[in-house]
């Protein structure tokens, strides 16, 4: 386990030590070993088939791990469903966008916050009036979200009539409606065009520094990677290859020689 998240002294919000999954005969993730401190904006990176995703899945609990700890705000959550550790305050974006295209904005987002603040099932089916009062509050409180990612306007539009990347500012509405500590992002800027990916890596510093989230990010953009992210840590075969700041990632001879291509004078991000 690195000691680099609790350089400057905050505590450690997950902690991850020899986790592993393998499916039958094949070893997606060998030993994973990652610490997360509580406030950090963390990259990690990796060619296609190097565990990222998996390991994602194995944090949220879409997948159970074959081996390892999984520690999240002090409690082993290894083997937890997802609703499990989207209660503790975990929350993920996917690859692929999983938004209701049929419904409003509005109601995208209230479906996160009925986690928190839903009057329960009875209640809402025989329409108490707690659940009426329930249901104004987590619509004033979807308004307050989508305010935050410049979205109240489009309260009342079909997801599916949002431009895309309005449609992944939806995504992360829904995300923040769960009320989280932890955001982990899954290729949030795939099928984004560069004036789209850029705003999108704008907005998340600004959630991560107004907010005060501390987020995991899977990126191929080299660009926002290197540009938002405190640390980076570099994926291969299932096993952390490297970690750094961004500008010890780019100089790092393994991963210049492995996933960013021979470093061009004056380039950020690299092939």
């Amino acid at each position: 386990m690195t000691g680099r998240a609790m350089e400057a002294g905050r505590e450690a919000l997950l902690t991850v030590a020899g986790l592993k999954k393998n499916f039958g005969g094949v070893k997606a993730l060998e030993k994973l070993d990652l610490t997360i401190a509580s406030g950090e904006l963390v990259g990690l990176i990796g060619p296609n088939g190097s565990g990222k995703t998996t390991a994602f899945n194995l944090l949220t609990g879409v997948f159970k791990p074959s081996g390892g700890r999984i520690v999240f705000r002090g409690q082993e959550v290894a083997g937890n469903r997802p609703e499990q550790n989207a209660r503790l305050g975990m929350a993920r974006t996917f690859q692929n966008i999983r938004l209701f295209r049929d419904l409003p904005v509005i109601d995208n987002v209230a479906v996160g916050l009925h986690m928190r603040h839903g009057a329960g099932f009875w209640p809402t089916v025989l329409r108490f009036p707690t659940a009426a009062r329930s249901e104004s509050k987590i619509r004033e409180r979807a308004l307050e979200v989508l305010e935050i990612l410049d979205l109240r306007d489009r309260a009342g539009d079909l997801v599916a009539n949002l431009p895309y990347g309005d449609q992944r500012k939806v995504e992360f509405a829904r995300a923040l409606a769960t009320e989280p500590v932890l955001l982990l992002l899954d290729e949030p800027s795939a099928g984004m065009n560069p004036h789209e990916t850029a705003e999108l890596g704008a907005t998340i510093s600004r959630l991560h520094r107004e907010l005060g989230l501390t987020i995991i990010l899977v990126e191929h953009d080299m660009k926002m990677i290197m540009t938002h992210c405190q640390r980076i840590h570099v994926m291969h075969q299932g096993r952390i290859l490297a970690e750094g700041s961004p500008m010890e990632i780019q100089r790092d001879p393994r991963v210049i020689e492995a996933y960013l291509g021979r470093r061009r004078e004056g380039a950020h991000a690299v092939a």
